[in-house]
């Protein structure tokens, strides 16, 4: 991909593309050097020492593989600390998307029925399907580890010390499935001091909360620390029909134990165990529109609702009131849902006897070790090793109502080795720092569904083997005071392997007298819906994604840099097959193409920072998730367009005065499809569709004022507002599930004495009683279009205790 091109004379001229995005950026930093520059000459060592409390906080990242300020780090970057989290009253890692511009979590997808399956956008792009063979857009990482799979990536916030969140192709060092970005997750490390803290939370739904956590000095150089994280409450979707669950609760436990040793001063190794588990009722899906006239809720209607002469005559107004009957009685509305979840219990129950009940359930453990070792004078090394397994189990009952037109129980085994190293240092007087490295991983899975259709079970399923190899290099370079190139590029073999498992497994109630025939076919139980079963098919993608960038420090208050980028999400396979299929499908990867330039600044003695971005992005082989009718009525993913997102960033925290704390952020995209090929049209794509989850505008806003009280400590309101405009949640822009734009409030008083120990929290989320739709699904076939709205208003009340 060409960058630049010549001229006539043979001056470089840059691209089209990017003429516009360099002319944007050019104005803004004009703006701001003056104001950066006379800042610098009044007195810089004043700037460099101002107040922590009354300025801006410092913020050390490790975007680039090293400790460095936020400020010197020429990439799209948001970063919060732990603080901040508390202050916002956030609980898990999705919950930073209402504050972060581009940037969309939807914390349960479409189609799943687990409470902990995230897809993450950033900037429009991401994946919003959670299949074993769909790699994510977004990666996610603990600790620099990568974390493989959308299911159990919902991290609680459990002894954070701060959460990175980088926008645009992560290619060169943090590798495949970053093409959108990176959010990285980073722990608090042992301390050499007893310390601890212990928060206890309560709650509408009958909240209950407690989060604790103590670092423990075992002897010189050996330091432990203990976390832990327990929450419960009801759920805020109520069953209606006699036995229906209440859904969205909330029952997890997690814990973590880390060791950092220190045998001398030039080497530390840091290790850690974390688990968790979730025992809960399944993800808060509602129906939103039924479709009498589809083709397996005429079936029902006509032959198994036992009321044929009401259910099926459309002329009969008693359908609506008549609960055999599968129509729009049964959408009640965001907060209500009909669904039993008992069809057919005690077909294959497996020994679960949380089988066709209302269940998501998770279990995670994880473990990992980092040597990082001081070799000489400007040269280290860093070694990362994690190994991590999720076992899961959930249900859905996709209609909703007592019929059984669409029920589906989903079991999940995977498990990740990876291992990375990493030699990086610096040469010429600091003027030349640099890293290279190479990372390995692996991993198997098993996914299985059982559907139930109408009168027939099936087993839609795969295991799934992968195995990921990289080597990498980065390096900056001073070329002139306070001018640096930094050029990086990566190269990555990928390769999946999957075996099929779909097959019709058993008419409902065992009526093996007559197959069901769902193509002509004449299936018979146990039948492969498609080629022989544990037929296995291979994918092996490689790629080169290289970056470079020029920053320039104006002055010591601002910072400017234009970049180039490519990234790439890997290829993969269609798990959910049924007839006309007589083959696996497979899907090619992602690429992206970014061009940015931004700045970043600190200003009038570090009370205002202002930091921008403006960048265009080609996208291309997106692979989007949708229904081809022409293909069956699964939904499967393709390789079906190319697009082109634009936009910008800017983020704004602002100390005008002592105990006064502004926030602001605004983002913004305009994403367009350039190009759909005849498998985008024959589902519904065109030119003028919608990028899902790409809202054109995302604002954010928080006030907090610090209030000392002599004798008595210190008390802070917080107001937070944040705002997405319109927001189309599925591919071809179902009009149900088109979310307006929305805002949501939320606000909090917390109390803290004078010692800084002791404190409570009273606080209420959407406190203006926004209904809106985080994700959802449209399924012709079944007649249906679901979706997950988000969480009602919401009161807490905390209190916590520091030593």
């Amino acid at each position: 991909m060409n960058m630049a091109r010549q001229n006539e004379m043979g001056a470089i001229v840059a691209p089209r593309r990017g003429r516009g995005l360099l002319l944007i950026g050019a104005s803004l930093l004009g703006l701001l050097a003056p104001a950066g520059m006379a800042s610098a000459q009044q007195a810089p060592a004043e700037a460099a020492s101002a107040d922590a409390v009354d300025g801006v906080e410092v913020i050390t990242v490790t975007a680039r593989r090293r400790a460095e300020s936020l400020q010197d780090t020429p990439i799209a970057i948001s970063a919060v600390t732990s603080e901040g989290l508390t202050a916002r009253g956030i609980d898990n890692v999705t919950q930073i998307g209402d504050f972060t511009p581009n940037v969309k979590f939807n914390s349960s997808v479409p189609v799943s029925a687990s409470n902990a399956t995230a897809a993450i956008f950033i900037r429009g792009i991401g994946q919003n399907d959670y299949q074993l063979s769909a790699d994510p857009g977004v990666g996610l990482y603990l600790d620099g580890v990568y974390i493989s799979r959308g299911v159990g990536n919902v991290l609680d916030v459990l002894n954070v010390e701060r959460i990175e969140v980088l926008r645009g192709p992560q290619g060169t060092l943090f590798g495949r499935n970053t093409i959108g970005g990176a959010v990285s997750v980073v722990t608090k490390k042992p301390g050499d001091k007893l310390a601890g803290s212990l928060e206890l939370t309560t709650g509408r739904f009958n909240r209950i909360q407690a989060k604790g956590s103590i670092d423990v000095p075992l002897a010189e150089g050996v330091y432990s620390s203990i976390a832990g994280f327990y929450h419960k409450r009801d759920g805020y979707v109520k069953g209606v029909v006699a036995g229906a669950p209440d859904l969205g609760d909330t029952d997890q436990l997690a814990g973590r134990f880390a060791l950092r040793l220190e045998p001398s001063s030039d080497v530390t190794i840091d290790l850690a165990v974390d688990g968790s588990r979730a025992r809960e009722q399944s993800a808060p899906n509602v129906a939103i529109a039924i479709d009498e006239n589809a083709p397996a809720a005429q079936v029902w209607n006509a032959a198994y609702s036992g009321a044929p002469g009401i259910c099926a005559n459309t002329a009969d107004p008693s359908r609506f009131t008549d609960q055999r009957c599968f129509n729009n009685q049964w959408v009640l509305g965001p907060y209500r849902h009909g669904g039993t979840f008992s069809s057919i219990s005690g077909v294959f129950t497996n020994g679960n006897p949380r089988r066709y009940q209302s269940a998501s359930d998770l279990n995670i453990w994880g473990a990992s070790g980092t040597l990082e070792w001081k070799i000489a004078d400007g040269i280290s090394f860093k070694s990362i090793t994690a190994y991590r397994k999720v076992t899961g189990f959930w249900t859905r009952d996709s209609d909703h109502s007592p019929a059984t037109i669409v029920e589906t129980n989903s079991d999940w085994k995977q498990d990740q080795f990876s291992q990375e190293v990493q030699l990086q240092g610096d040469v010429a007087d600091g003027r030349f720092n640099w890293v290279v490295g190479g990372y390995y991983s692996s991993e198997s899975g098993n996914h299985r569904d059982l559907v139930n259709i109408v009168d027939a079970v099936f087993l839609s399923g795969a295991v799934l083997d992968g195995k990921s190899l990289a080597f990498f290099g980065q390096g900056t370079y001073e070329i002139v005071r306070n001018l640096n190139l930094t050029a990086g590029i990566r190269w990555t073999e990928d390769k999946k392997t999957f075996g099929n498992a779909n097959q019709y497994v058993v008419e409902a109630g065992f009526l093996t007298g007559a197959p069901f025939n769902p193509d002509g076919s004449g299936l018979q139980n146990g039948d492969p819906l498609m080629g022989p079963l544990g037929q296995r098919s291979t994918v092996k993608d490689t790629a080169w994604t290289p970056m470079a960038s020029l920053s320039y420090r104006f002055s010591p208050e601002l910072l400017g840099y234009v970049s180039y980028s490519e990234g790439f999400k890997g290829g993969g396979f269609t798990q959910r097959v049924f007839p006309p299929f007589a083959f696996i499908p497979s899907f090619k990867p992602e690429t992206s193409t970014t061009y940015e330039i931004g700045f970043k600044s600190d200003l009038f003695g570090r009370r205002l920072r202002l930091n921008g971005a403006a960048f265009l992005n080609d996208y291309d082989d997106l692979q989007i998730t949708v229904n081809d009718p022409t293909l069956g009525f699964a939904p499967i993913i393709q390789n079906a367009a190319k697009a082109r997102i634009k936009g910008f960033e800017l983020e704004m925290q602002a100390r005008p005065i002592g105990g006064l704390q502004i926030d602001a952020g605004l983002g913004y995209l305009d994403a367009k499809y350039r190009r759909v090929d005849i498998r985008a049209l024959n589902a519904g794509v065109t030119t003028s569709t919608k990028l899902q989850n790409a809202p054109k505008w995302t604002l954010s806003a928080g006030v907090a004022y610090n209030i000392q009280a002599d004798g008595i400590g210190s008390f802070q309101p917080r107001v937070d507002w944040s705002y997405r405009s319109r927001v189309y949640n599925d591919a071809v822009n179902t009009p149900l599930l088109v979310q307006d734009g929305y805002h949501l409030v939320n606000a909090s008083v917390a109390w803290t004495d004078e010692d800084k120990r002791w404190g409570i929290t009273a606080g209420v989320k959407n406190l203006t009683k926004e209904v809106y739709l985080g994700s959802g699904y449209a399924d012709s076939f079944g007649g249906l279009v679901e979706g997950v709205y988000g969480r009602p208003r919401e009161w807490y009340l905390s209190a916590r205790y520091s030593f």
